[in-house]
């Protein structure tokens, strides 16, 4: 029993034995082959990060390499604006040139540059029981002096209180504060032009007129006058050519403008806008005036206003312009729905022995066509003018009283203002 029990112990001992040296080289196997394929993953594994390593310091490098030519290049970007902003090749003198300066052109041409100043004077009117004052008022502008016999041109507004008043008087002060009473030659109020005279008893400054129709858009121009009057006299500012052959849509104003941003203020009116070579080019006359509008300024060419200056020297008027004599405004596509008349042009007043006046036209009629064509404002009427010469025979529609009538009318010399 025993002897049994210790045989069975025995070989049961060995199996076990057996179990375990077998079972420590399946571990020792696995073990060895688990570390194989470990090896085998990790030397993959490594490459894999060795590529996508690669990769990456290549993209990277491109972008790094990219960034830094865009820095670069902005870099010499500031580098050229710095020096452009520094650079006095966007001065005034650069601009002008080298043998031209701003204070050259100014010390030439301000001596033929004057104040002009209007005075009405108050008059008294008694009317029943009531009386009353006109007049009382005075302006200033600006004028260029022509030549040496002391004709000065300026604009008509500048002077047209002599048309309106009796008594009115006009002044005008050198740049050298010389002052000297003036006459009043001529005026063409169409396009805001006008002649003085003075007779100076020394020898004046006349300007130097030079051509408007050789102008270039961005040329640089001078504009000299006296903004706000006598305490300004002879302000200087510079700008360019803005423009040339401008309209604008304002009463009495000349059919061709230069716009310049050169400033031009009231007071200015009447005043020189100038070349570099120090040559009128043509006369100030308007500013647009708007809180959002900066820079914006006109003057009447020169070549343009030297035919009327001529005329108004010789004759006090502008010689053989066809005129109808007929002064109107405006009837709106609202006004007349309003009150049920026809758009067209009221005529609001009428000069004497004109051709309107000979052929029966009234006031407060309302011309509605001319030879065939819809007439909706003055410009309309001005353009038939334009259109024709003196002695030319008219075809006028007008309505009056609800009844539309129809007359020729004779364009006759416009020797008005």
């Amino acid at each position: 029993m025993d002897y049994n029990y210790q045989h069975t112990n025995k070989n049961r001992g060995g199996i076990a034995f057996v179990c375990i040296i077998l079972t420590m080289l399946i571990i020792v196997g696995l073990s060895t082959g688990a570390f194989m394929l470990y090896k085998e993953a990790n030397v993959d594994y490594n490459e894999q990060l060795n590529a996508i390593q690669a990769e990456l310091d290549k993209k990277y490098s491109d972008e790094i390499s990219s960034l830094q030519s865009t820095i670069s290049d902005l870099e010499l970007t500031l580098k050229k604006q710095s020096n452009i902003t520094a650079s006095p090749s966007v001065s005034a003198s650069t601009l002008l040139g080298d043998t031209v300066s701003i204070q050259n052109i100014a010390a030439t041409v301000k001596p033929s540059i004057v104040a002009i100043l209007v005075t009405v004077p108050s008059t008294r009117y008694q009317n029943g029981f009531f009386s009353y004052n006109v007049g009382g008022v005075s302006t200033s502008g600006t004028g260029i002096v022509l030549n040496n016999d002391g004709y000065i041109v300026t604009n008509y507004h500048v002077v047209s209180y002599f048309d309106e008043y009796d008594n009115t008087t006009i002044d005008v002060v050198l740049s050298d504060g010389t002052e000297y009473p003036a006459e009043f030659i001529g005026g063409d109020a169409n396009n805001d032009l006008a002649v003085i005279k003075i007779t100076p008893d020394k020898t004046i400054s006349p300007a130097s007129l030079g051509s408007s129709d050789n102008l270039r858009v961005g040329e640089v121009v001078l504009a000299i006058g006296n903004p706000l009057g006598i305490e300004f006299a002879g302000s200087v500012t510079m700008g360019i050519v803005s423009a040339l052959d401008r309209t604008v849509s304002e009463e009495n104003t000349a059919e061709t403008m230069i716009q310049t941003d050169a400033a031009i203020n009231p007071g200015n009116s009447g005043g020189a806008l100038v070349n570099t070579s120090g040559e009128v080019i043509g006369i100030t006359t308007l500013k647009v005036a708007k809180t959002d509008v900066e820079g914006l300024g006109f003057a009447i060419p020169i070549d343009y206003a030297e035919p009327i200056i001529s005329d108004l020297i010789e004759y006090g008027y502008v010689k053989d312009r066809p005129a109808t004599g007929i002064s109107g405004s405006s009837i709106s596509s609202s006004i007349s729905r309003y009150y049920g008349v026809p758009q067209g042009v009221m005529v609001t007043a009428i000069e004497d022995n004109s051709g309107a006046y000979l052929a029966g036209i009234e006031k407060n009629d309302i011309i509605t066509e001319i030879n065939g064509t819809p007439v909706l404002n003055m410009s309309d009427i001005q353009n038939v003018n334009k259109a024709h010469k003196v002695g030319d025979i008219i075809e006028v529609k007008y309505y009056r009283n609800g009844s539309y009538h129809t007359t020729n009318l004779i364009l006759m010399e416009d020797r008005g203002r």
